[in-house]
């Protein structure tokens, strides 16, 4: 870790000209980093620096995604259905050896179609989705199937997405339940 002396004067601080100076001196360092911080996360999403005498910050955004893969079976990248959008600001004070970590969003979002394609059309959720549907078109109450599947998948989305707002998890169960009713033909 870099030690600094709290009472150093400017002219012992390293002189940081740009975003690669910066991460130069974390690597060189060794100064330990916040935690879920890389320098390899620095690199690739470290965006708006600022950089004065004292210190240096960056913003970092994540997209966690749940249960949700961000990349399909054939290795290509795909959107996430559901995720979140965090944005942080790190500083790191050259004087004192600290580091600053402020959220200055946090943000859920999903996408319906996304959603439905994940659950009914990719693995492994698709055959679950499929034997459900084989037993609802065969079931005397098809609407039974249907809330027995949901409630399996809420389970599944409440563990995952422990922190999502109420409203999300039952619009992304609604939107799985429309599905569900077209594809056995209950709309």
């Amino acid at each position: 870790m870099a030690e600094f002396d709290p009472d150093c004067d400017d002219t012992e601080l390293p002189d940081l000209a740009d975003r690669d100076a910066a991460i130069r001196f974390l690597e060189r360092n060794d100064v330990a980093l916040p935690e879920g911080l890389t320098i390899e996360k620095i690199k690739s999403r470290g965006s708006w620096w600022a950089i004065d005498d004292e210190s240096f910050s960056f913003r970092v955004e994540r997209h966690p995604s749940g249960p949700f893969p961000s990349t399909s079976m054939t290795g290509k990248g795909m959107p996430t259905p559901a995720r979140w959008h965090i944005r942080k600001r790190y500083t790191y004070h050259l004087t004192i050896d600290e580091w600053d970590v402020a959220e200055r969003m946090r943000e859920f979002d999903f996408s319906p179609m996304l959603l439905v394609d994940a659950e009914f059309e990719q693995f492994p959720n698709k055959d679950m989705w499929e034997q459900a549907l084989a037993r609802a078109r065969d079931a005397e109450d098809p609407e039974e199937v249907l809330d027995e599947q949901l409630s399996l998948t809420e389970q599944k989305y409440r563990a995952t997405f422990d922190d999502v707002p109420e409203d999300h998890i039952e619009e992304m169960l609604a939107v799985l339940g429309e599905a569900f009713r077209r594809r056995v033909g209950m709309d």
